[in-house]
């Protein structure tokens, strides 16, 4: 199933969608909802979903009674954006929601609110233990509680039906931010010498126990959806409530939460409905489906289930509910991710998976993906990881992860489950490429896609209504997009356009013509001069693009220019631009250039502007040889 943006309206779904009841809902006249979700964790740890996960006997009893999504998925791989993703139905590269964390909250469009709100309009009691986590403005009226004791038994009127949001932390990313010292002492319920791992990965002791300890951390999330199933029963609410069992999104062992792999974006997903309510189901209980469903579906699934109106404005459609048929499950196909900025790291790329082809775009394909993000290096894992790379201990499929990305990427997922082997330069698979590459970029031109803007134009510019932004300016992100395109054609095939697009009097269109210059790097010499002008640009994100080609294309120190432009600029948000640039060139760039922290102007305490000042005094957590 194609996804759909704010311009298309929803006939199907709205065809399907059950009348408001005009009196105050009453239990029993609607199923109570209750979403359980675990954070942090892709579907890979769990063995109802892959042979390499762990037992979950309280999840493998609920799926016996319900339904396993196969083919369930986050559309970002990192909590804030999938959480706003999951709140509103919509993508968040559309919302303006896609940085984590958010520098400048989005508001949403009129017409559009958390779909909780509008369940309370229908008439539901709406709770929320506790987790927001949300880049858009405040809405008071979306729950109606939110707190680390909300439930629904708080509810005033027991006959009133009830959405209840749960979520668990003990599968966070940080439950692995341990002292490798603990190894030789520290038992694990999972033996690591028994556990798998993916080929990406050196195989040591400590990569084997951090992920023991992680199943054994997907066995107290598995405790816990027991223990709220049998509040449930206890409550005498179990055979009136439909529940969803989810991962927040992926993650979280290395080179999964923060990345578009599947490691990041397939989450477990199990639906239980109880037999009063299977007729809103077209599969019976213990049944599987490989439906795609999207994070953008499932708020639009919880309203159409309980008889709301599913609003024009979201992307996502019901795959539950009367109405929904076999035949409409199996014609849903494909799934979309996006990645931005993760704390202080940006990295633009987007990823359209269908059935079992992935195409991931990389925008700053230049970057490693194991540029530094200082909460991510705190745990072990990681930095043994980068150790072993800088002493020259990896195989390929290992290095991969700190060298340069390709442009693009094609997998095979069916016999390449890893995304080990990209596909994308083989002949044979040319024409996948192609329409895959086709209809990513015509669905990012239809979302209108934000994220093709410096996200310091953003927050100057479209925070009031990044909606209504979009829209505006559809036409000039759909040139952005085409020009960030130049980099997939050899160098000497993009040459004269990007000559062109270098002199272009939109600053943005010169902001995407450095970058693919910096994509092409020493291919691109002969623009070094071109390029050279633009650290004049009145434009600040074009000054650091300029800077970050011609280091790369090995024309100067980017060092003189990049804090010259950070302490130059007032603008928090270019600032943190320059930052990422240069972080780039501390350890990872063909030639590194290491920066002296104090050149900078202080950055505002706890900002993500002083997580990279840190990291340039190398005191960071988890700074290993004491770099300066």
């Amino acid at each position: 199933m194609s996804p759909r943006f704010c311009a298309l309206a929803l006939p199907l779904a709205a065809s399907l969608l059950l009348p408001l009841s005009p009196s105050p809902a009453k239990a029993g006249d609607r199923p109570n909802i209750v979403w359980i979700v675990s954070e942090d964790n892709s579907k890979h740890y769990l063995k109802l979903f892959d042979p390499e996960g762990t037992a979950t006997p309280n999840i493998e009893a609920f799926a016996r009674e319900g339904i396993t999504f196969t083919r369930a998925f986050s559309n970002a791989p990192v909590c804030s954006v999938a959480r706003t993703t999951l709140a509103t139905g919509c993508y968040a590269p559309r919302l303006g929601t896609m940085s984590h964390r958010r520098l400048e909250p989005a508001k949403l469009p009129e017409g559009l609110r958390l779909f909780s709100g509008l369940l309370r309009e229908a008439g539901y009691y709406a709770s929320n233990n506790s987790k927001e986590d949300y880049n858009t403005t405040k809405d008071p009226a979306a729950w109606d509680d939110s707190s680390k004791k909300a439930s629904w038994r708080n509810r005033p009127d027991p006959a009133q039906p009830f959405f209840h949001m749960e979520s668990h932390a003990e599968s966070h990313e940080s439950s692995l931010h341990f002292d490798p010292a603990i190894l030789p002492t520290e038992k694990t319920r999972h033996d690591p010498d028994k556990v798998t791992l993916p080929p990406y990965f050196p195989d040591t002791p400590l990569f084997r126990y951090t992920k023991a300890r992680y199943l054994d951390r997907i066995r107290m999330i598995d405790d816990i959806v027991g223990e709220t199933v049998a509040k449930l029963e206890a409550d005498g609410l179990l055979d009136d409530t439909i529940i969803f069992y989810f991962g927040d999104h992926g993650g979280v062992l290395p080179r999964s939460k923060g990345y578009l792999y599947e490691t990041g974006l397939h989450v477990p997903l199990v639906v239980r409905i109880p037999e009063k309510w299977q007729y809103l189901s077209p599969l019976a209980p213990g049944s599987s489906s490989d439906a795609f469903v999207s994070f953008i579906d499932l708020g639009p699934t919880v309203l159409h289930l309980a008889g709301a109106k599913v609003p024009d404005l979201m992307d996502g459609s019901p795959f539950l509910g009367e109405g929904i048929t076999t035949s409409s499950l199996a014609a849903r196909d494909s799934t979309l991710g996006s990645s931005d900025r993760f704390d202080e790291k940006y990295d633009l790329s987007r990823s359209l998976r269908t059935g079992d082809w992935k195409y991931v775009r990389n925008y700053q394909p230049y970057q490693p993906e194991a540029l530094q993000n200082n909460y991510r290096y705190q745990m072990a894992a990681y930095r043994e990881w980068r150790d072993l790379y800088d002493e020259g201990r990896l195989g390929a499929d290992q290095r991969a992860f700190f060298e340069a990305k390709a442009p693009e990427a094609l997998y095979d997922l069916a016999n390449d489950p890893h995304e080990t082997r990209n596909l994308a330069a083989d002949p044979a698979h040319r024409d996948r490429l192609i329409a895959m590459r086709s209809d990513l970029r015509e669905r990012l031109k239809a979302m209108p896609d934000l994220g093709f803007y410096p996200e310091s134009v953003l927050v100057a510019e479209a925070m009031g209504d990044p909606v209504a932004w979009g829209r505006s300016h559809a036409t000039e992100i759909a040139t952005l997009i085409d020009t960030a395109d130049l980099m997939l054609a050899p160098f000497a095939e993009s040459e004269e356009a990007l000559r062109g697009t270098l002199k272009s009097e939109n600053a943005n269109v010169r902001f995407w013509a450095a970058t693919v210059c910096s994509a092409y790097g020493v291919e691109a010499t002969d623009l070094v001069d071109t390029v050279r002008a633009l650290l004049q640009d009145k434009h600040v994100p074009v000054r650091i693009r300029a800077a970050e080609f011609l280091a790369l294309a090995g024309a100067i120190d980017p060092r003189p220019a990049l804090v010259g432009i950070h302490n130059g600029s007032e603008d928090v948000v270019e600032r943190l631009i320059a930052l990422q640039a240069a972080a780039l060139f501390q350890e990872h760039a063909p030639v590194a250039h290491p920066f002296d922290a104090t050149a900078f102007t202080p950055a505002k305490p706890g900002s993500e502007g002083e997580r990279r000042l840190v990291y340039f005094a190398g005191e960071w957590l988890g700074n290993p040889k004491g770099k300066k």
